[in-house]
């Protein structure tokens, strides 16, 4: 049999994504100076479409225009049509994401844009079916308009193209008096949004928005104020029991499509699962509540069993959908949890709402239907364990084997979070199998790249691959005490300063000197964003190595987003997180014993407490010479003959402590 050949330029490609397109009959290129080449020897305007590998719109129209001859032929015939990864090329997303907004109000997955051969863009939408539907044209209508604007009304195309690109460029974020009011109008915004009834902020579609969450938790730890912690956990409850949460395998489906979080869209993100693990803890540490803690267990058990790369990277997502249509693989029926189940069936099928009738396409999406969780209940465990095993024997969603640097750098704090808080070392030790990951296979001459599959890696760092992974290796040493992990924290810290500033802007770009797209984001989404990540960072790395540059960088920083905080307090929640510990200080944390036996009851105090501005130092004979060149914090506190703890806070010490329990007093006063 003859191997079949693509049609197109991105066989070669790494990634997931671009491969899955690789056998269109569109004439797909990747970005790059070839394909840009094209455009201006031709004379041909250019057709870019970004997706990624799990989105389901993008695979919907992938099977209703890209693979369809008509459709291909029409945009080979017209157009340069290039393919772009979104999760590879963040900048370039970005940037053509905000000029779709500019053009319609709404953007989205997948992105069309139509540019200029000099990349202005100047006609853009996100889905378009293949017949006009709900007053939407065709995509194959919008093809042959844009063609014929391009060919008979140009002038119109590149003067519209020129408003786009100065709109864009003359963009600028304002500047701000920075104060507690940002703070306090940050909160305010979110809760205003909270559902009362069914957790989370506003209505369907429904986002977890770990990072509001965990704002809320910490407003809450500040100031006392009572519904800042209602908002959080009422959240978090009805999330940990509704269908976007997968019960039998762990972790987190994309999102909501309804407000009561029963029906998810069923993709699943690495860096979802991330901040969501991470502030399930929190919650834990914040109200003692067991099952906040198992949910947090089960998510790092679906990241270890599906998402971990052998060397110890973790994997981007998987897809919502598979051969037996979306969703399927995480549904069930009646009759299929009792072959796995037997006896236990019709006590599993009343938990967790599994009916004949079914509430998805005839099957049923578990969720808890009765009041009370009991996550520790031995018997439930048993049964997800056999419908598990039961699971897996379907056909399995798609991974994409893409490991980010940004994504893995949150991974990498959650797992190690979660080792600290745990006490779990084999979860420190997964933290620190994913950092040494990206030190050595995401990493070039010291400086980090952007993503690698199968061991290759390429493309350049971003702020967000710094800034994340820098996040990764403080909460890694928080975890650990080990000095390689601040070292290079430092190292990598000092980089992102030098490589993604911008003349006197305080701020950072997202891309390097040199490169295409320099855009500032400091929108805090699903994901935080670069800036207040960084901003965050060297905060933190400024009260654990005593450098005070670090702290006023942070500050003028936030000073230059002080106007994008006040217009949008809601869009900032890690900046306004950001600029709690910059203006409220952080608690530095010493634990000082002769070896790390004789320091665990103290250590193990100061990990049970929710204290989400403190940084931990555990120094022990063996340790002390080496941390003490990093950090002054351990000037004068070298071990003694009893175990001793020292907290500080707004450059005034509290009084040196020997028990567990004066350590925990200490470490839960609220600051003021």
């Amino acid at each position: 049999m003859t191997e079949k050949r693509a049609p197109n330029f991105l066989a070669n490609e790494k990634s997931p994504y671009l491969q899955e397109h690789a056998h269109n009959p569109v004439q797909w290129r990747p970005w790059g100076d070839e394909a840009l080449r094209k455009a201006k020897n031709d004379g041909k305007p250019i057709l870019l479409s970004i997706g990624y590998s799990t989105c389901h719109w993008c695979h919907v129209m992938a099977r209703e225009s890209f693979e369809d001859p008509e459709t291909a032929a029409i945009i080979n015939r017209h157009f340069i049509p290039i393919k772009v990864d979104r999760e590879e090329r963040p900048e370039i997303d970005s940037y053509y994401m905000a000029a779709v907004q500019s053009m319609i109000g709404s953007g989205g997955w997948p992105l069309n844009v139509f540019l200029t051969p000099d990349l202005k863009p100047f006609y853009g939408g996100t889905y378009f079916p293949p017949e006009p539907r709900f007053g939407s044209p065709s995509f194959k209508q919008v093809l042959e308009f844009v063609a014929k604007l391009w060919r008979e009304r140009k002038a119109e195309a590149l003067e519209s193209s020129d408003l786009v690109a100065k709109a864009l460029a003359t963009k600028a974020k304002r500047a701000g008096e920075v104060n507690q009011g940002l703070i306090d109008g940050c909160y305010s915004a979110l809760v205003s949004s909270f559902d009362p009834e069914h957790g989370g902020f506003g209505t369907a579609p429904k986002f977890p928005l770990p990072v509001d969450i965990g704002f809320l938790l910490r407003y809450n730890h500040r100031t006392g104020e009572g519904l800042a912690m209602t908002a959080a956990t009422r959240s978090l409850d009805a999330m940990m029991s509704g269908g976007i949460r997968d019960h039998v395998g762990g972790g987190f489906h994309r999102y909501s499509t309804d407000r009561v979080w029963l029906v998810p869209h069923f993709e699943k993100m690495l860096y979802d699962n991330a901040l969501l693990a991470k502030v399930y803890l929190e919650a834990h540490q914040a109200t003692g509540e067991a099952a906040y803690a198992g949910v947090a267990k089960e998510t790092f058990g679906w990241m270890e069993r599906e998402m971990t790369d052998e060397r110890g990277g973790l994997y981007s997502a998987q897809d919502a959908d598979t051969g037996d249509g979306e969703g399927f693989y995480y549904t069930w029926t009646p009759d299929e949890v009792g072959a796995a189940l037997g006896g236990d069936a019709e006590a599993f099928c009343s938990r967790y709402g599994v009916t004949r009738t079914g509430n998805f396409e005839g099957r049923s999406i578990l969720h808890v239907s009765m009041a009370g969780t009991a996550e520790e209940d031995p018997s439930v465990s048993k049964w997800k364990r056999s419908l598990l095993r039961e699971r897996m024997k379907r056909r399995r969603p798609a991974t994409d084997k893409k490991v980010l640097t940004s994504w893995n750098g949150l991974a990498v704090s959650a797992l190690a979070f979660g080792g600290a808080v745990l006490d779990d070392a084999e979860l420190t030790g997964r933290a620190a199998r994913a950092a040494d990951f990206v030190l050595s296979t995401n990493s070039r001459r010291g400086r980090l790249l952007r993503m690698s599959v199968g061991g290759e890696a390429a493309l350049e760092g971003t702020l967000d691959d710094y800034s994340f992974f820098v996040q990764g290796l403080l909460d890694l040493f928080d975890a650990t005490s080990e000095e390689k992990w601040l070292a290079e924290a430092r190292r990598l810290t000092a980089e992102m300063v030098d490589l993604f500033s911008e003349g006197e802007d305080p701020g950072f770009r997202l891309t390097q000197r040199g490169q295409q797209f320099r855009v500032e984001d400091d929108y805090d989404g699903p994901t935080p964003s670069g800036n207040s990540v960084a901003i965050s960072d060297m905060v933190r790395l400024s009260s654990i190595t005593g450098d005070p540059a670090l702290k006023r960088r942070a500050s003028a920083a936030l000073e230059s987003f002080g106007g994008a905080i006040e217009e949008q307090p809601s869009g900032h929640a890690m900046m306004a997180t950001a600029l709690d510990l910059a203006l409220n200080g952080t608690k530095e944390v010493v634990v000082s014993a002769r070896s790390a036996e004789a320091a665990k009851p103290l250590l193990k105090a100061a990990r049970s407490v929710y204290a989400p501005d403190a940084s931990l130092v555990v120094a022990t004979q063996a340790t002390y010479d080496g941390l003490a060149r990093l950090s002054p914090l351990l000037e004068g506190r070298d071990p003694k003959a009893k175990p001793m703890a020292y907290v500080c806070e707004n450059f005034t010490c509290k009084l040196p402590v020997t028990s567990p329990d004066a350590l925990k007093e200490q470490l839960r006063g609220r600051r003021k």
